[in-house]
């Protein structure tokens, strides 16, 4: 019975508190950034972009140059099979094998060099973005600043992308791609 009670005069409280008005909060001066244009649109977005391109291109080039001289040494030695004794035979596909691993394991470490200095120059803008909408946060009293991708609807009036990218490009115009 007594548990009723309480529960009831919770109920009421509630209910009368309900009526009433709420006071006025300070409103909160929130801005949205679009970290994905940044990375894509930004002078040194681009910058990497266009170096990861060349140094695919370049390491195409030289893989499909290795590649091509393996299948020739490939064709080499099926012709030299029926001409040399099985000893030698074996002898030159264990060469040609171990050229083959080479290759491969080159490749392997060619694009985790690839990978990692991507990573590192994708870093570096981040770092480079956090830093440019912390500024602009701070001369235009922003209190909050949201990731785009976090959020579903927003007034275009809060989104600041723009004005993070003119003041992100005249800070860096570009990250250089460092592959080892």
């Amino acid at each position: 019975m007594m548990n009723f009670h309480k529960f009831f005069l919770c109920f009421v409280v509630i209910f009368c508190m309900a009526g009433m008005p709420v006071p006025a909060h300070a409103e909160v001066k929130m801005g949205v950034v679009d970290v994905e244009i940044l990375l894509n649109q930004s002078k040194a977005g681009k910058s990497v972009q266009e170096q990861l391109k060349s140094k695919r291109d370049q390491f195409q080039k030289e893989f499909a140059d290795k590649e091509k001289n393996l299948r020739e040494d490939e064709k080499k030695l099926i012709e030299k099979k029926d001409k040399i004794s099985a000893d030698e035979f074996a002898a030159e596909r264990k060469k040609f094998e171990e050229k083959l691993l080479e290759t491969r394991k080159l490749l392997q470490t060619r694009k985790a060099s690839l990978d990692k200095g991507l990573s590192s120059a994708m870093q570096e803008l981040r770092e480079n973005i956090m830093a440019v909408t912390a500024d602009i946060a701070e001369k235009e009293k922003y209190q909050l600043i949201l990731n785009r991708d976090s959020i579903v609807i927003v007034e275009k009036s809060m989104d600041i992308t723009q004005s993070v990218l003119s003041k992100l490009d005249a800070k860096v115009s570009s990250i250089k791609l460092k592959v080892e």
